[in-house]
């Protein structure tokens, strides 16, 4: 576990952004819709993707990538819509 720097934890922080915007839908707290679930789904993809640039896995950096520019397109038509 010594091995953990600051980069580690800002992907652990990123997963639960992701987690925690995921679970507030499942439970009906929070709406997918909204522009606090894709900012908390973006912002937990960009801290991951920070993680995984020093620490690279190929598939999970392909996942977190779409996973933010389909976060970044729903925050676009949000805001277009106001």
């Amino acid at each position: 576990m010594s091995d953990y720097g600051f980069t580690d934890l800002l992907g652990i922080v990123g997963s639960v952004l992701i987690c925690t915007a995921y679970f507030a839908v499942s439970t009906g707290r929070m709406r997918g819709d909204t522009l606090s679930f894709q900012l908390l789904n973006a912002a937990g993809a960009v801290l991951l993707l920070v993680s995984l640039y020093f620490r690279p896995n190929p598939g999970a950096i392909l996942i977190e990538a779409v996973w933010l520019v389909i976060a970044l397109g729903a925050i676009g038509r949000i805001l277009r819509r106001r």
